[in-house]
C-alpha cells in the first residue's frame, strides 16, 4: 500500500488492532513501539490511545462496526502500567521523555476520571530538564488538572 502522507499511514496502521477480532499480543507490541528511542512510533501510539477514547468509539464504530471492548481495555490497561512504572522513576532524561510521551497517550483518552485514576497516587512529577513544547504544556495541564494528588511538579530547565 502507498499512503499521500505518514500521518495517514499511522492512523491504519494504529486502527488496525480494533478492526481485528482477535486483539493478539496487543500490550507486547504497544510496549515494543514505545521502547524504541528514536520516537518514530510516538504518532502511531497516540493514535491508539486516541482511538480508544469512548468519544472515538462512538463515532467510528457507526462507519466501521464494534470495536473489540478488550482491545480498548487492554491499551488503557497498558497506558496504567507505564504511567505507573515511569512516574516513580524520572533519574534520566530519556525516562522522563518516556513519562511524557506516556501523558500525551493518557490526554488522548480525553477522560479526566481516567487521568485522575491512573495518577492518583503520584505526588510528585519531575519532567526538569525536558525541553517542553506548548503542546507538551497543553497536554500537561490537562491530564494533571483532576489530579489532587500532585504535591510537587519540577519543571526547572524546561
Amino acid at each position: 500500500y502507498t499512503f499521500p502522507h505518514l500521518t495517514i499511514q499511522e492512523f491504519v496502521a494504529a486502527l488496525a488492532p480494533f478492526l481485528t477480532v482477535d486483539p493478539g499480543n496487543i500490550v507486547k507490541f504497544l510496549s515494543e513501539a514505545h521502547s524504541t528511542k528514536d520516537g518514530r512510533f510516538e504518532v502511531f501510539l497516540r493514535f491508539v490511545a486516541g482511538l480508544s477514547s469512548p468519544w472515538s468509539v462512538w463515532i467510528l464504530e457507526e462507519f466501521l462496526g464494534k470495536f473489540p471492548h478488550q482491545t480498548i481495555c487492554l491499551v488503557i490497561d497498558w497506558v496504567k502500567e507505564e504511567l505507573k512504572r515511569r512516574a516513580g522513576n524520572t533519574k534520566s532524561k530519556a525516562v522522563k521523555r518516556s513519562l511524557l510521551n506516556t501523558l500525551h497517550y493518557l490526554f488522548e483518552f480525553q477522560n479526566p476520571a481516567l487521568a485522575q485514576q491512573t495518577l492518583g497516587s503520584v505526588e510528585t512529577l519531575s519532567l526538569s530538564g525536558l525541553g517542553l513544547t506548548p503542546i507538551d504544556c497543553a497536554v500537561l495541564s490537562h491530564v494533571i488538572r483532576p489530579c489532587d494528588r500532585i504535591k510537587r511538579l519540577d519543571l526547572s530547565d524546561c
